[in-house]
């Protein structure tokens, strides 16, 4: 199980997030778990499709704005 973390900046702050690497019958996901700007525990997971790494649905909304940084985490770290 391959397990990293990546600062990523979420609007005005920079926050940790620890990304999973969990492989079952569907495949590869990663499993991700930080905190939220009120310090909050959040986790959400991202799986492949076609060729790029999206949020399940039903992430929260934040999330969504910085899929793609959360994604070039992934490619930049994950070898496959």
């Amino acid at each position: 199980m391959e397990t990293f973390n990546k600062e990523i900046v979420v609007g005005k702050e920079t926050r940790v997030f620890e990304f999973t690497q969990m492989r079952n019958v569907n495949g590869v996901k990663f499993f991700v778990t930080s905190k939220d700007a009120n310090k909050k525990a959040v986790s959400f997971s991202l799986t492949k499709k076609d060729r790029d790494w999206k949020l399940l649905p039903g992430s929260l909304r934040w999330l969504y704005d910085i899929e793609t940084k959360l994604a070039d985490a992934i490619e930049s770290t994950h070898q496959p």
